[in-house]
């Protein structure tokens, strides 16, 4: 019927023919097996083909598994290459190479003209054989329908919509119309939309909208209440319903595996946000902070704490995912370093100065010269006093995300907010479009500006030139202060978690608060295997940090019944609490399944709280173009490489004295293939 998966060809194509060369009594013939995903190390190695061995020898065939990774040509004939010409020249080589003739595998562009261009690294490989054959058991037919992108285009907060963007790209050479993608979040029912069409070469986005039940947990810390959010982790897959396509317009989507995406959904019940009032009042109308504490957090899903700025000296800033500093110009040393900290592992810091800071104070403490937290430094206070003259914002033409919403509903409302007072400043105008961006300026002469964004490490820093009191304008008490501020959280913490999704071959990279979190952290795959690592300091600032740590090798894989010596406790300083004072990771490489991975962190109460994560296909594994004709009709390949279909193969076995037969198994499309690749192999063999 034709659906045998076409990995199942090649291996049955592979004992057919040690069949045939272990029942020759011409010669002696001895077997290397060497596939495309690790080529160092051959899963058989120099055995003898013999009717005694064939059993073994097919087996180890038959159990071949591939490999979800990219295929690398280049690396791989590197090393087949460097074996066939360095092996003893009493020895003769017969080479097939299985491969489906990719051309994104065979003409890669950066290659094209150098040593390491795979075509040129086969032309020499076959220099050195008496007999090297390339077996082609790719299909003619290469139309194929890939998602490509599975992510969400809103917070992820329980309580409220989220919306999920799916992109879908046709890879064939016609319009696909009709396309139904689904939805589906952990075991639940799917969720159904259409493409009306997706033109050749072309991208298409649907949406998707769920609400996540909240699941937000009460803690006690001390004798005192606090809320503090948790986050939730849901598996998502996207899939293109094939049956949508019909019968007929199967043959346009010949891959099945990318016609499905997951992405490790990571949902909060509440953003933490700290509101550090450097101008408190009885008055809660008074207080500096009084707007952003009156932000509508049933709907936003928000959960705001304020302190004073004695108080911010003890706060741990790990249980926030945002800071507001307003009307503060300084801190103690210790907490300037713990606030750049937070800032590199991911935190967003929002600076808001008003009329108690003082110049000097801010910038030897925020500023320092260009190496602190704020990008800018500030210089006077300008405006009028009197409130008799005011200035406007000016928003700049490329929109800031958390911007975009005011400016959608009513653009002209933001232009319209009176400022009367606001800190003149100095910015490094070359830093603009690099590594800062200033999203809102001043109508004044002199173009002010308003808001400044920079990138700290894994964080960003949002500083603004005007407190966040209804001292200097009517902005925090105008509809757009509130939405404005809504969306910045969101775009904040948003930005921290895109590494949610990975690309197979890719590695994990994981932040640990050794305050809170034990430095041996758990990695578990898709087949629910576990392997261990030990968090490293990649930062340091203080002296006693790095000296202290164990030496340990982080790398060394655990599994449930496996031992191995780690350390269970981290650093320490003189006070006997854990040194927070150096930024902690952990790494997992060579991630090489597709699936979600699960990330468990063990707290020092001793909780595992688990990370999701989720590894998603190369987007290269889609694009099926085959190799020219015109460009295998010119000297691609030279006339010692004989290029053969599976019929041929028979016929064409070289076999003499004293040869080793060598076959390069590539895994076609590098485990993608266990897909519907092989419908279009058998299409193609009955034109």
């Amino acid at each position: 019927t034709g659906t045998q998966p076409a990995i199942e060809i090649a291996k049955k194509s592979v004992t057919e023919l040690l069949s045939q060369l272990a029942g020759s009594e011409d010669s002696e013939n001895w077997l290397t097996v060497m596939l495309i995903s690790n080529p160092d190390q051959p899963i058989l190695a120099n055995e003898p083909l013999t009717l005694g061995t064939l059993p073994t020898l097919s087996q180890t065939i038959e159990d071949i598994e591939c490999s979800d990774q990219v295929a690398n040509y280049s690396v791989s004939l590197a090393e087949l290459k460097r074996y066939v010409s360095g092996t003893s020249e009493e020895k003769s080589f017969v080479a097939y190479f299985y491969s489906d003739m990719r051309q994104r595998d065979w003409s890669d562009q950066a290659l094209a003209d150098t040593d390491s261009a795979p075509n040129k690294l086969f032309n020499e490989v076959a220099e050195n054989t008496v007999g090297c054959f390339l077996v082609d058991i790719g299909s003619q037919l290469d139309d194929n329908l890939a998602i490509v992108s599975v992510r969400p285009e809103t917070l992820q907060v329980a309580g409220k919509p989220v919306r999920y963007i799916v992109q879908v790209a046709n890879y064939g050479s016609q319009t696909i119309n009709d396309v139904r993608v689904l939805l589906q979040i952990d075991e639940g029912q799917p969720s159904y939309e259409t493409l009306p069409s997706i033109a050749p070469g072309n991208v298409a986005e649907v949406s998707f909208r769920h609400v996540f039940p909240d699941r937000s947990q009460t803690e006690f810390v001390g004798d005192d209440e606090a809320v503090i959010p948790k986050s939730s982790n849901y598996r998502i897959r996207a899939e293109i319903d094939r049956q949508s396509l019909g019968e007929a317009g199967l043959p346009n989507d010949q891959l099945t595996e990318d016609s499905s995406a997951l992405f490790g959904s990571r949902v909060i019940d509440g953003v933490s946000v700290l509101l550090v009032d450097g101008d408190p009042s009885a008055s809660s109308e008074r207080s500096e902070v009084h707007h952003l504490r009156s932000l509508p957090v049933l709907t936003t899903g928000l959960v705001a704490e304020s302190v004073t700025v004695n108080e911010l000296e003890t706060v741990s800033l790990s249980q926030y995912e945002v800071i507001f500093l307003c009307n503060i110009d300084e801190a103690s040393p210790d907490r300037i370093e713990s606030l750049k900290q937070w800032v590199r592992e991911g935190g967003s810091l929002v600076i808001m100065p008003g009329n108690r800071v003082r110049a000097a104070t801010f910038n030897d403490a925020f500023f320092e010269n260009g190496n602190g937290l704020s990008p800018l430094s500030l210089t006077t206070i300008s405006g009028d006093p009197t409130k008799s003259q005011w200035v406007n914002f000016e928003v700049d033409s490329q929109i800031h995300p958390a911007l975009k919403v005011m400016i959608d509903s009513d653009a002209s409302s933001i232009s319209k907010v009176p400022f009367f007072s606001w800190w003149k400043s100095e910015l490094d105008s070359a830093l603009i479009g690099k590594s800062v961006a200033v999203p809102l300026r001043l109508s004044d002469p002199d173009k002010s500006v308003a808001m400044v964004e920079r990138a700290w490490g894994e964080g960003q820093v949002v500083v603004f030139t005007m407190g966040a009191d209804g001292d200097w304008s009517d902005w925090p008490s105008h509809p757009s202060f509130s939405v404005i501020m809504i969306e910045l959280i969101d775009y904040l913490v948003g930005s921290q978690l895109d590494e949610a999704s990975l690309i197979v071959g890719g590695s994990i990279s994981y932040p640990v608060d050794l305050s809170i979190y034990n430095s041996r952290v758990s990695l578990r795959n898709p087949k629910n295997e576990k392997v261990e690592a030990v968090a490293k300091p990649v930062e340091s600032k203080k002296k006693n940090s790095v000296e202290d740590l164990p030496e340990v090798d982080p790398s060394a894989p655990v599994g449930d019944d496996i031992k191995t010596e780690l350390p269970d406790s981290e650093p320490l300083l003189e006070s006997g609490k854990p040194n927070s004072g150096i930024l902690y990771n952990v790494q997992f490489d060579q991630i090489d399944q597709r699936g979600f991975y699960t990330l468990e962190l063990r707290r020092n109460t001793g909780e595992i709280e688990p990370v999701l994560f989720a590894a998603n296909y190369d987007a290269r594994e889609s694009q099926l173009k085959r190799l020219p004709s015109a460009t295998l009709e010119s000297n691609f390949f030279n006339d010692s490489i004989s290029m053969i279909s599976i019929e041929e193969l028979g016929s064409q076995a070289v076999s003499g004295g004293n040869s080793e037969i060598w076959m390069q198994l590539l895994l076609i499309l590098f485990g993608i293939l266990v897909t519907e690749q092989v419908l279009g192999w058998w299409w193609g063999r009955k034109r």
